[in-house]
């Protein structure tokens, strides 16, 4: 009697022998910067369908493997291939070119991935913090380039506790102690400043906009799913609660999970009852 094949939505309890690792892939150079990723495939049979995941940092710092065994493997394990994206931080570049270099890092998955095992016509887009705010963009900023420079678009969004609203952010009020990588005095600029290449994000606040996802929201935009912890010491949660009001008036199919008690950034994030509504969707999504 043959073996039944895996499930690939069951967990496996041992990630790392579940999933093969391809590390420092490169997608794009922009500007003399060499742009890599990481792609976590899952052994499973037949091609899976592939993530593409941003880390955060305030878009000024932050690496493409944050979070890898926590949060990356346990997702690629139960089907869904991840590829961890490095992108330009805003001491390299200001934005719109983070934006770009997920389009870019879609793209090259689209064209090459089926060459790693993956089925490029199935991407979606995640992100934490910076990384969620670029993965709302992805989704909500369809690129009029697309068909002459290939296809930048996704099919599922999953954003962690992200920026919605840059101008917002000047007046923000925290929900919790700061997390604990924060300590002394705020950054000035502010890291939405930083990004736009301006002292404070209010002085142009049409670029500011220009960068929120909010601003962006539209029918016919991938399903989302946004989640965020009520004790945020460093983004509320009102910012992914108006953005998913947003989506639902406009009728995008979205779900919105409140994490009690979870900070910015926090261990709750990774637990496997999360990581499995992340995977669920993902696989939901990504048909």
């Amino acid at each position: 009697m043959r073996p039944d094949p895996p499930d690939p939505a069951a967990p496996s309890a041992d990630p790392q022998a579940a999933v093969t690792i391809t590390r420092d892939l490169p997608y794009a150079e922009r500007d003399g910067v060499p742009l890599q990723l990481d792609l976590y495939v899952p052994r499973t049979v037949g091609p899976p369908p592939v993530c593409v995941y941003l880390h955060g940092g305030g878009w000024l710092r932050g690496s493409r493997s944050d979070r890898a065994t926590e949060r990356l493997l346990p997702v690629a394990a139960t089907g869904v291939a991840v590829a961890a994206v490095s992108y330009r931080l805003s001491g390299q570049a200001v934005f719109p070119a983070q934006l770009e270099d997920v389009r870019s890092a879609v793209r090259w998955l689209r064209a090459s991935g089926a060459g790693h095992g993956v089925d490029a016509r199935r991407v979606g887009v995640w992100g934490a913090s910076a990384g969620g705010h670029l993965a709302a963009l992805a989704g909500l900023c369809p690129d009029p380039r697309d068909g002459e420079a290939g296809d930048s678009s996704v099919q599922g969004v999953v954003t962690f506790f992200p920026t919605t609203d840059l101008l917002a952010r000047g007046t923000d009020t925290p929900e919790g102690p700061p997390p604990p990588f924060i300590s002394g005095p705020p950054l000035v600029p502010s890291f939405e400043a930083r990004l736009l290449g301006l002292e404070r994000a209010a002085d142009d606040p049409e670029r500011a906009r220009a960068a929120s996802p909010l601003t962006h929201v539209r029918a016919g935009a991938p399903p989302f799913l946004l989640l965020h912890g009520d004790a945020d010491g460093l983004v509320p949660s009102s910012h992914s609660r108006r953005l998913a009001q947003a989506l639902r008036a406009a009728g995008v199919p979205t779900t919105f999970l409140l994490l009690g008690g979870a900070n910015h950034e926090d261990p709750a994030f990774d637990t496997p009852a999360t990581l499995g509504a992340v995977s669920g969707f993902l696989r939901a999504a990504l048909t």
